[in-house]
């Protein structure tokens, strides 16, 4: 197989490197525009942190790093809260 030798560089990546690779996906992601979050390797699981614009945004950005990862992803985003003006 031409590219099983490369199989394990994504897996293997540093924790810095991970954490930013996870952190451009979600400041360029449709829909998490608003939203301002930090990307840490923590006890060798990825924590996001910050604040979203809504629980549908803690949600994609969760399974989007769930999604690039093998590691655990928590999540500690807090909902921004919108105050409405009548």
């Amino acid at each position: 197989m031409l590219f099983q030798s490369f199989a394990s560089v994504a897996t293997a990546a540093d924790p810095i490197a991970s954490s930013e690779a996870i952190r451009c996906l979600l400041a360029y992601t449709y829909g998490l525009e608003d939203c301002q979050i930090k990307v840490e390797v923590v006890d060798g699981a990825i924590m996001l942190t910050g604040m979203a614009s809504s629980e549908e945004a803690t949600r994609v950005a969760t399974s989007i790093a769930a999604d690039f990862t093998s590691k655990q992803v928590i999540c500690g985003l807090q909902v921004a809260v919108t105050s409405r003006r009548a």
